[in-house]
């Protein structure tokens, strides 16, 4: 369904589309339709587990809401985490005694929007916990360095062990300390034959492979994998290279969890979205029966169906849980309890009904007042404001272009849609222009209404540290080159503390650091600008170490063209904004 052309215009109408739907054939589920939050209230006092993350692996992770399972799922935009704001909407909802327990897959964007989530609730005094799961095999110990493992299918595990432990009581310690043992123990691997279509991207532009090709470890948001094969095997050959990978202790750099005979251990086999189930049976009688006959486990529960998808992906994953190092019992009797979470088809239905819970809205907020004495000339403001949007829309197709390769193709429309939104509230007055706090926390709504992924949460970080550092400036009414430069210091400082990319790790910190740098040392927004410049060029030689762009082969990156390489995209939006900033500046 992701070929119609009809879903090219509207992707993110799609994932409200697809919720309402869901909701619909289940309505004991409740949406929030402005955040795009699946829940279910439990009516027990006990701990809350919420996940989510982007959207485009349906099931997950709203099919999973349900008693036994999670409690709510925030959904972010088509392979894009949501943002902070949704995720504490959702939180909001429950007033639990007994604290949060939220499982998020290991990608950047999700960490940095559940990690911000989490410390704010905590700010106000309540327990939480952040449980991530990276259960991907494909990138190895030395590949993936200090990112980890890709969060896939085994994550569902994980929601089972926590949903359940949850239901049954137990505490928020004994919850997380369950989900992370859980989670410790899963491994995953997939292989599929092509990338999946993305809605609302021009097919000829995706990557795609050949007629007799398949990849091995791709990810579930079209990263490419660890391996091209130039002739597809046997679907008993693809089995056993595929288990070598997952099991076998040979391979030191994808050794993460060690397995041994009779080892008892809980198998998933997961449909990427594009395989039949005719197809999927022959994959799952050929795993297990090479798991029993050639490493000799214990497969003493065996799961299969469509439980994470890449879309419309033409492949499948392996999932091992391996009870017997996780030591604990009581993983697998959670695993077994009943869930009435739609997505959970190995379960037992409950026979109780469930009023639905009616939602009129998500959580207001309240406009915040600015005491800042620090004023602003609106027209120039204004100015300022739509030169850079203009140069982000000028430059949206190439950064787009450079994430495609590099990332899953979304940070240029990230940016776009930020800066549309900022174009809308100022032509409906929705932002002020003469304070020069209240513009700055202003322009943090937006960014986090309407940008998701890791480029939301970052810029959404940094522009709240910025306005922090600006309202507490108590020694002039007029923002000079000296206030500015110090707050943005503050600014990335804070930002320091949620990311551990630095300057040569090929991220936007790499145009933003020397930006900021530049500014300290010389006062000269015009030799700032040209180190971001700079700093962005650099990235052309570097070589990624967090984000998707750390799973793309070095050859893709160094090969991409004549001037040296493949540069950072998420580098090229903050140089194209400062850029804008510029031009208006000089005049």
């Amino acid at each position: 369904m992701t070929r119609f052309k009809s879903f090219a215009t509207g992707p993110n109408d799609l994932v409200l589309s697809s919720l309402k739907g869901l909701v619909a054939a289940n309505p004991v589920l409740t949406l929030m339709e402005d955040d795009k939050v699946v829940l279910q209230r439990s009516g027990k006092d006990k701990v809350m587990v919420v996940s989510g993350g982007g959207s485009g692996h349906e099931p997950s992770h709203a099919g999973y809401v349900g008693e036994g399972m999670l409690d709510a799922a925030v959904c972010g935009s088509i392979f894009a985490s949501p943002s902070t704001k949704q995720i504490i909407s959702a939180l909001s909802q429950f007033p639990s005694s007994k604290g949060f327990v939220l499982v998020v897959k290991n990608y950047t964007g999700d960490i940095l929007h559940f990690g911000l989530a989490a410390e704010k609730l905590k700010a106000k005094g309540l327990e939480v916990e952040l449980v991530i799961v990276g259960d991907d095999v494909a990138v190895g110990k030395a590949k993936g360095g200090l990112v980890g493992r890709r969060g896939l299918a085994g994550t569902i595990l994980v929601h089972k062990t926590a949903g359940a432990a949850a239901e049954s009581g137990l505490s928020i310690s004994e919850v997380s300390r369950l989900a992370r043992t859980a989670s410790e123990n899963i491994v995953t691997i997939g292989a599929s034959l092509d990338h999946c279509c993305v809605p609302g991207r021009d097919p000829s532009q995706q990557i795609s492979l050949g007629p007799d090709e398949i990849e091995i470890g791709m990810g579930i948001h079209n990263e490419s994998g660890v391996e091209k094969l130039s002739s597809i095997p046997t679907r008993e050959e693809l089995v056993q290279k595929l288990l070598r990978t997952l099991v076998s202790s040979d391979d030191i750099d994808r050794s993460f969890v060690p397995f041994h005979p009779s080892d008892e251990v809980v198998l998933l086999v997961n449909n990427l979205g594009g395989i039949s189930n005719l197809e999927l049976g022959v994959f799952v009688h050929l795993v297990a029966s090479q798991l029993r006959q050639n490493y000799k486990l214990k497969v003493v529960r065996i799961l299969a169906g469509t439980f994470m998808t890449a879309l419309d992906g033409p492949g499948f994953s392996i999932t091992l849980l391996n009870l017997t190092r996780a030591g604990d019992d009581r993983i697998l009797e959670l695993l077994d309890l009943p869930s009435t979470a739609p997505g959970w088809t190995v379960k037992q239905i409950s026979g109780q009904s469930i009023p639905p819970v009616a939602l009129t809205a998500s959580v207001e907020v309240s406009p915040r007042p600015s005491s800042s004495t620090l004023k602003a000339n609106p027209d120039f403001i204004k100015s300022l404001l739509f030169a850079a949007c203009r140069n982000i829309a000028k430059n949206e197709p190439q950064i787009t272009q450079y994430d495609t390769v590099a990332g899953d193709g979304d940070c240029g429309i990230t940016l776009l849609d930020g800066c549309n939104g900022i174009i809308r509230a100022i032509q409906s007055n929705e932002i002020c222009l003469d304070n020069v706090v209240q513009l700055v926390l202003d322009v943090v709504d937006i960014v986090e209404n309407c940008m998701g992924g890791t480029s939301g949460g970052i810029y959404a970080i940094f522009l709240s540290a910025l306005a922090q550092a600006l309202g507490n400036n108590t020694e002039s009414s007029e923002l000079d080159v000296g206030t500015l430069s110090r707050s943005l210091m503050f600014a990335l400082d804070t930002l320091y503390r949620y990311t551990r990319a630095r300057p040569g790790d090929r991220t936007l910190i790499d145009s933003l650091a020397p930006f900021v740098a530049t500014l300290v040392e010389t006062s000269d927004l015009c030799k700032a600008v040209a180190a971001s410049r700079s700093g962005f060029e650099n990235t052309r030689k570097l070589q990624a170490k967090f984000g998707r762009a750390s799973y793309v082969s070095d050859s893709a990156i160094t090969n991409f063209d004549d001037e040296g390489g493949l540069p950072d995209p998420g580098a090229l939006g903050v140089v194209v904004i400062l850029e804008g900033f510029l031009s208006v500046y000089k005049k």
